[in-house]
């Protein structure tokens, strides 16, 4: 048992004030995933439980925010992908025999699922299954792929993103129930990605608005010492940043100092390691003196830890929960002029959607300081302009400012 000592009295010594640190207030609170981890839970520090889905109704997810192609799959419940030696004019006679290796999600990164593993990294405009064509606007499909759903095998090919829209055909390896589906990004309008059942064909909103959470439970594939496994955890918000510190069991958490650890933006920085299985016992044990101090998209910081997890039976987690800090500052400040950048996390390059044509003025970079690490003059007359991350710009989420003599906007890049 960890025993704290109560700040009883405040000593004046030679004008030295002398005090210990006051209590913070924490809260408990439970998430429920259900028998089997059925549900995913999206969770905010701020509301508590803000939706639920089963986590077993999509077999794809397509990303939504304005040219992001990722496309995940939905490894936990036995969709697996398999990249084929094919390009798309070989549709008709592909087979199992052309599969080349299993592509996975990428548990750091929401914007690389198993489907954009192929791509370039030093081409922005490859996203694994097609190419980004700077004039059109349009993401063309250049590779053909295998997915298996439990048992059941069929054979891939997403032909184009264009608008709001991507174009899927989908059939039996054997070439019957040749189906062409669309996957309409405005169906879920707000939220990170938008859902596809292979299986009944339905094109899902499962999420809630990506501004209402800040973390999900949700069974994923983790790579544990170097094969896949199917683990239960949390992965955070792309705007969520965190930092994990484990404390002896004589610290006190009180004393924390956000700002004397490096937060991450990494999706599985909490994970699924904070709690371990015991065989002699059968059941869950919980890691009560690792905390995560968790950045949530307005800015806030929150001290969290886990104090139960009760396993696949009712698949119930309790945790514990302690607002930090309420200020946010000007990097993750909200901005009533507020600009369209993307993709979110960027990786070589960025993309800003202008607020005027033409436009005339300069592009800054922040730091979570407030310090400018970047500046370029713009001047164009397109609607928007892709610039190069900046050379040796460490991963993070930066302001950006954008200045002319019509005014001043503000947005964010993440770089991953």
């Amino acid at each position: 048992m960890r025993r704290f000592l109560k700040p009883a009295s405040v000593a004046l010594l030679g004008g030295f004030c002398g005090f210990l640190p006051a209590q913070i207030a924490a809260v408990r609170d439970t998430v429920v995933m259900g028998p089997g981890y059925s549900s995913q839970v999206y969770y905010s520090l701020q509301n508590g439980t803000v939706g639920t889905a089963p986590a077993a109704g999509w077999h794809l997810a397509f990303e939504i925010p304005i040219r992001g192609a990722a496309i995940r799959a939905n490894h936990a419940r036995g969709v697996t992908v398999y990249a084929t030696s094919r390009d798309t004019s070989g549709w008709a006679a592909l087979s199992l025999g052309d599969t080349t290796v299993r592509l996975y999600n990428d548990n750091c990164k929401w914007a690389v699922g198993a489907f954009n593993q192929t791509a370039a990294p030093n081409n922005p405009f490859d996203v694994g299954w097609g190419n980004y064509d700077l004039v059109t606007h349009i993401t063309t499909g250049d590779s053909l792929y295998i997915v298996a759903i439990g048992s059941v095998y069929k054979k891939l090919w997403i032909r184009r993103l264009q608008g709001t829209s991507y174009y899927l055909r989908v059939a039996n390896l054997d070439g019957s129930q040749d189906t062409s589906y669309v996957v309409d990004k405005t169906l879920a309008s707000g939220r990170n990605f938008v859902y596809l059942n292979l299986l009944t064909a339905q094109v899902l909103n499962l999420e809630p608005a990506a501004s209402d959470w800040d973390v999900v439970f949700t069974p994923y594939l983790e790579q544990v010492s170097g094969t896949p496994y199917p683990v239960t955890g949390v992965l955070q918000n792309l705007p969520v940043r965190t930092a994990k510190v484990v404390l002896s069991s004589q610290a006190n958490p009180d004393t924390l100092t956000p700002g004397a650890y490096a937060f991450d933006s990494c999706a599985a920085t909490i994970g699924y390691d904070w709690k371990r299985f015991d065989m002699s016992s059968n059941s869950f044990v919980v890691a009560d003196t690792v905390y995560y101090l968790v950045q949530d998209g307005q800015g806030r910081i929150w001290r969290l830890r886990f104090l139960r997890f009760e396993g696949s039976s009712t698949g119930r987690v309790v945790l514990e929960k302690a607002l930090l800090r309420q200020t946010a500052s000007l990097v993750e400040s909200a901005s009533r002029r507020g600009l369209v950048v993307y993709p979110i996390p960027a990786q070589q390059s960025f993309q800003v959607e202008l607020p005027q044509t033409p436009f005339v003025g300069r592009i800054t970079l922040l730091n979570a300081l407030g310090q400018p690490v970047w500046q370029q003059p713009v001047e164009t007359i397109a609607p928007g302009m892709t610039f190069v991350r900046p050379a040796g710009l460490p991963n993070g989420l930066y302001g950006l400012v954008l200045e002319s003599p019509a005014g001043r906007w503000t947005g964010k890049v993440i770089f991953d």
